[in-house]
């Protein structure tokens, strides 16, 4: 009987290692998802700050988006790809007191592992984050 039975491990192994992988890597995908997304509220917030720190003078729009885009390229996961990030940058000039100071990154992810092999989750991801704060 346990001879009739010999290959039937290879079998299943064959039938659900697939699903396996799959499932890892819809796990791996999110999680980078979500990391980047963390990244890019993190890169908003701490250029809002920046802009708004008592400095004279007053930082300009480049400059905060330059503190942006330096976080982003820092701590970004993005495996050698293409970084599409764009930042942008509204305030009140001159900004005065309790006058607010907007932050908006927004960055493309696109699918690092399993996802350019497959055209139906190629799709890329727009991820964006605003930051508001008021002058004080």
């Amino acid at each position: 009987m346990r001879l009739k039975q010999a290959g039937s491990a290879a079998v299943e192994l064959a039938l659900v290692l697939p699903l396996f992988l799959l499932s890892l890597d819809g796990i791996i995908e999110f999680s980078m998802v979500m990391y980047d997304k963390n990244i890019i509220s993190n890169a908003a917030r701490e250029a809002a700050r920046a802009g708004l720190v008592l400095a004279t003078p007053k930082m300009v729009s480049a400059d905060i988006s330059a503190v942006a885009t330096s976080y982003c390229n820092a701590f970004l996961i993005s495996f050698g790809g293409v970084n599409t990030l764009s930042v942008v940058v509204l305030q009140s000039t001159p900004p005065d007191y309790q006058t607010p100071l907007s932050v908006t990154v927004s960055y493309t992810y696109s699918n690092m592992l399993l996802g350019s092999s497959l055209s139906a989750m190629n799709i890329p991801i727009v991820l964006t984050s605003n930051s508001t704060q008021n002058n004080e």
